[in-house]
């Protein structure tokens, strides 16, 4: 799911400045969802590591 989220980011910054600006709302969600994901991840590899 990192993955797909990343690169979504990357076409969004790919795509012509114009374009982009009607996404620039959207900077902030990803850029938000990125951290929850990769603070999952962390937690995830950190209770796969206790047992």
């Amino acid at each position: 799911m990192l993955y797909i989220v990343e690169k979504a980011l990357n076409e969004i910054e790919a795509m012509p400045r114009d374009e982009r600006e009607s996404f620039a709302h959207l900077d902030h969600e990803i850029d938000e969802a990125v951290e929850k994901l990769k603070a999952l991840k962390d937690k995830l590899m950190d209770e796969a590591g206790k047992k």
